[in-house]
């Protein structure tokens, strides 16, 4: 097994588990809310000693053991606006691989060169250069919302404490997802950067084929429309710290407010669809030669698919508990007629 097929089960394993977790209970309601929608607190030292006490009273057990440590692994968590840690370091690795491939053909490209099987369709290089540069935008795009849209900690529901996430279960495996996919998106394309020879020529750009026009259309179009999601969802975060009367609310009065923009109207979570079809022109854009896909690539977007559509199912519940089941009756989770 090479890098190429380590990439690919990583993250088709990644999404097989988030499935797992999704469909235990006792998984799910310690693992997956996280910000808003987390609908309970950290258990104090008092609190876990007070537990543990209770598990021994009732005698030792496999599943009382599990559950004191899923338990302490719930607890571990970090603050919500971490978001901007995925994203800073999916530019900061976008930004060094290109140099560390093509300009210096360093020690760290030359090891996953090495352990990556020959290919008999790649990508070609002006693919790894634009697939590169939508990475760029994407990871700089996000970096920017996440510093400027995302102002102050939003506070978890039924609670005035920040949002928090899940330091193994949602920023550690955010962190790797990033890291992974910082190789994921050109590592097709190794054929073509070991017989690239550097030149003033690769600043222009050759005409594109239909699939290359078609896939940057349509993550322009993706791209502004999540950006206009995420601007809006920011706007209500900042509206309902506000007292009709323009004063600051305790963060225990705040109210949460169901979206009404024309995007959340068949959808819950169309910032979600979005982010899918970003990944999906992604995949097609760097699809090697006489191929439709490119399958690292597509294996992302399926843990990306899977991830979200967890997540999204998540908002939904939320939003049943907090508005009422009629508020989004007949919405869409994430994806049009179809989820």
């Amino acid at each position: 097994m090479d890098l190429l097929d380590i990439l690919r089960y990583s993250y088709l394993g990644a999404a097989l588990a988030v499935i797992l977790v999704a469909v235990t209970p006792s998984l799910r309601d310690r693992l997956l809310a996280y910000g808003a929608r987390t609908s309970s607190r950290p258990l104090s030292s008092a609190e876990k000693e007070k537990k543990q006490d209770q598990a021994k009273q009732k005698g030792v057990s496999s599943s009382n053991v599990v559950s004191i440590i899923l338990d302490e692994i719930a607890s571990w968590e970090v603050p919500h606006d971490w978001f901007w840690t995925f994203y800073f370091m999916s530019l900061s690795l976008c930004t060094f691989w290109p140099g560390e491939a093509l300009y210096l053909k360093g020690p760290l490209y030359g090891v996953v060169a090495q352990y990556t099987r020959t290919m008999t369709s790649t990508m070609s290089f002006e693919q790894v250069k634009i697939t590169w540069i939508m990475m760029l935008v994407q990871g700089g795009r996000r970096l920017y919302e996440c510093l400027t849209l995302t102002e102050g900690e939003e506070e978890s529901f039924g609670s005035s404490r920040p949002a928090s996430m899940m330091f193994a279960g949602h920023w550690v495996l955010g962190m790797l997802f990033y890291s992974a996919l910082s190789v994921a998106f050109w590592i097709e394309g190794i054929p073509a950067l070991e017989a690239h020879q550097l030149s003033f020529r690769d600043l222009i750009f050759k005409a594109p084929t239909f699939r290359t026009t078609f896939s940057i259309i349509l993550f322009i179009l993706a791209s502004g429309f999540q950006h206009d999601c995420h601007a809006y969802l920011a706007y209500l975060k900042k509206s309902r710290s506000k007292s009709t009367n323009g004063k600051e609310q305790d963060a225990s009065e705040s109210k949460y407010k169901l979206p009404s923009h024309p995007a959340f109207q068949p959808l819950i979570a169309p910032h979600y669809t979005a982010e899918c079809l970003i990944y999906l022109s992604l995949a097609l854009v760097s699809a090697p030669q006489g191929e439709w896909v490119n399958v690292t690539m597509l294996c992302a977007m399926v843990f990306v698919v899977v991830n979200l559509g967890v997540t999204a199912d998540g908002t939904k519940r939320w939003y049943e508990r907090r508005f009422g089941a009629e508020a989004v009756k007949g919405k869409w989770r994430m994806i049009p007629l179809l989820y």
